[in-house]
């Protein structure tokens, strides 16, 4: 990562819930707004950073996927999956007779997986 996105994700971890506007986000790391903002885009659109929506106020924080613990998952995760040999999958989806939300046979399989 440069160094800018590490100052941000840095100024965001010591903010901690509270979050930062991108305003105090420029004032603490005395940088370009508009690097700030587009280094802001970046992470939000990676998963690092959320926008915290607070009446007129865009605040920004860490995602929870952001640590030092985190693990990164691959498609051999899904190994077994129903999804994929579904005969229902062409007509699966939310607010459809066949959906994810009340399939057993998914249920059963993210329950019998380890965590």
């Amino acid at each position: 990562m440069n160094d800018v996105v590490d100052l941000v994700l840095s100024a965001l971890r010591a903010a901690g819930d509270k979050g930062l506007l991108i305003d105090e986000i420029v004032t603490n790391l005395k940088t370009n707004a508009e690097q700030i903002e587009s280094t802001i885009a970046q992470l939000t659109s990676e998963g690092l950073v959320m926008l915290k929506q607070e009446q007129d106020e865009k605040r920004y924080t860490l995602s929870d996927q952001v640590g030092d613990d985190i693990e990164i998952g691959s498609l051999s995760d899904l190994n077994g999956c129903p999804c994929f040999h579904c005969l229902k999958i062409g007509k699966c989806g939310v607010r459809q007779p066949d959906s994810p939300i009340v399939c057993k046979e998914l249920e059963d399989w993210l329950l019998s997986t380890d965590s």
